[in-house]
């Protein structure tokens, strides 16, 4: 038999544009939107655009686009989940979500806030991966 080096890269070429394709198709929806499965299957309902009074993460109307301390403005599409970024409701090593370029200032009086990155509801002394610290 006689191995031609030609269908051998050929088979390379082939095998790693279907990997490509397979990770795009996992890509889903473009985060971790707390689903069953995350992906695109068909038996997914579609995600619905956030409404007047709710940004679709359980937020008010007022986080839905609000912007950061730091001038960074929330978009609802692209936010990770908080497993995603460690959050942690304690800050570390005086890092706290309130001294954070991303966090949004608290709107409505509960004393929580938002975050220009991350999903739902944020403590001011929370927490996570994405920490930067906001110079004024």
């Amino acid at each position: 038999m006689v191995d031609n080096p030609r269908t051998r890269r050929r088979f390379v070429w082939l095998t790693g544009t279907a990997a490509m394709a397979g990770l795009a198709g996992c890509s889903g929806n473009g985060g971790d939107d707390g689903g069953s499965n995350g992906g695109g299957d068909a038996g997914d309902t579609e995600t619905q655009a956030p409404t007047a009074t709710d940004s679709g993460d359980g937020l008010p109307e007022e986080y839905v686009t609000a912007t950061s301390i730091g001038g960074n403005e929330r978009n609802p599409e692209r936010l990770s989940s908080k497993e995603a970024v460690s959050y942690q409701e304690e800050p570390k090593e005086g890092q706290q979500c309130s001294n954070c370029r991303f966090y949004i200032e608290d709107k409505n009086g509960d004393g929580l806030g938002a975050c220009s990155i991350v999903k739902g509801t944020i403590a001011p002394e929370a927490y996570c991966v994405s920490y930067v610290e906001h110079e004024a």
